[in-house]
């Protein structure tokens, strides 16, 4: 069926449909249960026949993984131009919650049984982050890294969850502020120097780590030493 259109995905007709329908899908999901969504529910509010939903998508859950890929375009296109240093700033983080509050209904939907990142193209991109900081503070072994990425994915994710869950209550800086405080001070503060955790405090990057009452204490790059 899906042969009939090839040559009308690049009309603006076609784009228009789908994103009618895309639409319609997250009215319903402000009203209905995501199991009771049909096909014909999309179709009757979207004013299209059947045969033009499976012209675009496959199922329900074709649809929803291509309005995510939507939504993760949108997102990704916000930090293109961010410093990579500021990825775990308060700042980045009320940016992402932003738009999981825009489109909560979705991510409502979404979130209900990831247990991983919830922007599947990111998770390369965040391992890529996280692995530079974890061997600058002397954690080299892989599996040991792994530990640090699913701990700050599942952690992140689950807060997300219950954000949405609960409609999004909390408001975005103080979410962000829970957030930063929960990742591990090597993800958010490691240099390739030898870095005194007082200057970091004036780095609005790293501006939730604690020296445990010691302005003297310090980050350093040869912690592996303790663990040979």
């Amino acid at each position: 069926m899906r042969c009939q259109f090839v040559n009308k995905k690049n009309n603006q007709r076609f784009h228009d449909t789908e994103i009618r329908m895309e639409a319609v899908m997250l009215e319903l999901m402000k009203t209905t249960e995501f199991e009771k969504i049909t096909v014909k529910k999309i179709c009757e509010k979207s004013r299209v026949n059947r045969s033009t939903f499976y012209a675009h998508f496959s199922d329900i859950n074709d649809m929803m993984d291509k309005m995510e890929q939507k939504l993760r375009k949108e997102l990704l296109a916000s930090y293109e131009n961010n410093d990579e240093n500021q990825i775990f700033s308060e700042q980045s983080f009320i940016n992402f919650l932003k738009h999981i509050k825009k489109h909560r209904y979705f991510y409502k939907v979404n979130l209900q049984t990831r247990k991983s990142f919830p922007l599947k193209q990111g998770f390369d991109k965040l391992w890529d982050i996280i692995e530079p900081r974890c061997i600058n503070a002397g954690i080299t072994d892989r599996e040991e890294i792994l530990y640090y990425f699913v701990g700050f994915q599942a952690g992140f994710t689950m807060i997300l969850k219950r954000w949405v869950d609960t409609d999004c209550l909390q408001n975005e800086q103080e979410l962000a502020t829970i957030i930063k405080n929960c990742v591990p001070h090597i993800l958010v503060g490691i240099s390739h120097t030898d870095t005194p955790v007082s200057s970091l405090h004036n780095d609005p990057s790293t501006s939730g780590i604690s020296n445990a009452g010691s302005e003297k204490f310090i980050i350093r790059k040869n912690n592996a030493k303790r663990r040979q």
